[in-house]
């Protein structure tokens, strides 16, 4: 069996393992309950259609929100997210802790200075999606983040693979010692992690470009998100 068809059966596993009630917990989020989640940088939210809208605003450098449960073990989110302007970075951060040994994540002061936010985020253990990124001038990535000079893996696509303004659906998991991402219902990102973390908060993240010559604050909605954890 060939390593692609390997990692779409366990794809398919965690799938079924997630709509068995006595193995997961389902746990679905509505838009007013992601409106009451935590809030980090300089942003604004608000619920709109039954989609829940977060923005950036004026002098904002990303706006991240952020569960207030965390998760502990295996853990599989899905949700449907579209970028709300031609430049809105989609980042979602899972099992973020301060270290691997619990799942405590400290958070930074609310008038935390950018630069203290990014040491924070690349201090904590976490898994980072990172995609819808073109106009940062990069591709699709996904990463395994144990301190700020260390990364379990690394893997990148080497093309973009969405656009802004367009509803897209997204599966993130974490099963064993198996981590994945997909779009649409085709897998993207495919890892085995045989020293996984061991669970987390969940966060969103918007960025969007700020130079001398051009500013685009980022905007994104949510919708259907649901998390399947133990």
């Amino acid at each position: 069996m060939s390593l692609k068809s390997y990692f779409g059966l366990m794809l398919i596993a965690c799938n079924m393992l997630a709509c068995n009630s006595t193995t997961f917990t389902e746990e679905k989020i509505n838009p007013q309950q992601l409106s009451e989640w935590t809030t980090l940088g300089k942003g604004k939210t608000s619920i709109k259609n039954e989609e829940f809208v977060f923005e950036e605003i004026n002098d904002s450098d990303g706006f991240f929100v952020v569960s207030p449960i965390n998760y502990e073990g295996d853990i599989i989110l899905k949700y449907k997210i579209k970028a709300m302007s031609d430049s809105s970075v989609l980042i979602t951060l899972f099992s973020a802790s301060d270290s691997q040994n619990d799942t405590t994540l400290t958070f930074p002061a609310k008038n935390a200075k950018p630069e203290d936010i990014w040491k924070w985020r690349s201090a904590m253990n976490h898994y980072n999606l990172t995609f819808n990124n073109k106009s940062h001038g990069y591709t699709p990535f996904f990463y395994k983040n144990i301190t700020s000079l260390e990364r379990g893996f690394h893997i990148r696509k080497e093309d973009n693979i969405t656009a802004p303004y367009q509803w897209v659906s997204v599966e993130i998991g974490r099963v064993k010692d198996r981590v994945w991402f997909s779009l649409n219902g085709d897998i993207v990102f495919e890892q085995t992690d045989t020293d996984p973390l061991k669970g987390g908060h969940v966060l969103f993240r918007i960025s969007g470009t700020n130079s001398d010559t051009d500013t685009i604050l980022a905007k994104a909605a949510i919708k259907d998100l649901v998390i399947f954890h133990k």
